[in-house]
């Protein structure tokens, strides 16, 4: 690429003369009744400019042989491999800094899974639910800015000594001048006890994000009723795009990353025995620039 060397060039750009005429496209002769468009200096002048001003933005040296027939396309290549750009995924609390030169971005922010229940003679326990989802497109950010990073932990695991088991934590990205974008984790449903644990949790959700999704709700255990012997616990919730669990008929499967439920525990072949129920997976943070 270079700028028109010939005798007939000037050396420095032209002012254009005043525009009349209509704006539109090029058109052809027609005889007897219109000429074909003219191209004028100032039009190819223009064409002329706007190309080199990509090869200087680019810091490429225009060729001086009129022999290289690529430089605007490496120009272009340069100037999109020079924008920041990357990912992240985040498995901790903490802090995040803005990378050098971005302003926006996209987030995606799982909270965790809720545990599961414990079996207990002729009740299989209930599944874990997944933690909520939340995705957004974040603009106006100043580069190196901190912002404050929750990880939502998986909800413990329901045992046969009594303990019920615990909710998915919440997940967070929050930081000035945007909406916090977070998500809720799973819950465990009130209606359960360590002595009646049957029913299956509750799903978390997404909020401040342009997408918000609930996470999988916790399948029921099955229970032992006229005689029939229903051994397997409930189905583990999933977090959005984790996927669930598959039940169990001893100790519940834990929950599947990024927060997903874990499945409840079985009651073993005689539907009678009691088994411990499982953790609930951790949260995730994904930033993208």
């Amino acid at each position: 690429m270079q700028r028109i060397i010939d005798p007939t060039a000037v050396a420095t750009l032209p002012s254009p003369p005043a525009l009349t005429g209509t704006t539109g496209y090029f058109g052809p002769a027609v005889p007897g009744i219109s000429p074909a468009t003219r191209v004028r200096y100032w039009f190819v002048n223009m064409i002329q400019e706007e190309l080199m001003s990509i090869l200087s933005a680019a810091s490429i040296t225009a060729d001086t042989t009129g022999t290289v027939f690529n430089q605007v396309l490496l120009a272009i290549k340069a100037l999109i491999g020079a924008v920041p750009h990357g990912v992240q995924n985040i498995t901790s609390s903490g802090t995040w800094t803005v990378p050098s030169g971005v302003t926006s971005l996209e987030v995606e922010v799982w909270a965790g899974g809720s545990g599961s229940w414990a079996s207990v003679s002729g009740i299989a326990g209930g599944g874990g639910s997944g933690g909520g989802y939340a995705r957004k497109r974040l603009t106006g950010l100043t580069p190196g800015a901190s912002i404050t990073v929750t990880i939502g932990a998986g909800g413990t695991a329901g045992t046969t000594g009594g303990a019920a088991p615990t909710n998915g934590a919440a997940s967070s990205f929050a930081g000035s001048g945007f909406t916090t974008v977070s998500a809720t984790g799973g819950v465990i449903n009130p209606l359960n006890s360590p002595t009646s644990p049957g029913l299956g949790n509750l799903a978390g959700v997404g909020s401040g994000g342009d997408l918000n999704l609930y996470g999988g709700d916790g399948g029921s255990g099955m229970a032992n009723q006229s005689g029939y012997v229903g051994n397997l616990g409930g189905y583990g919730g999933d977090g959005p795009l984790s996927g669930g669990i598959v039940n169990s008929g001893t100790t519940g499967n834990a929950g599947r990353f990024p927060g997903g439920g874990a499945s409840g525990a079985g009651s073993g072949t005689s539907g009678t025995t009691p088994y411990n129920g499982a953790a609930g997976a951790a949260g995730l943070i994904i930033v993208r620039w």
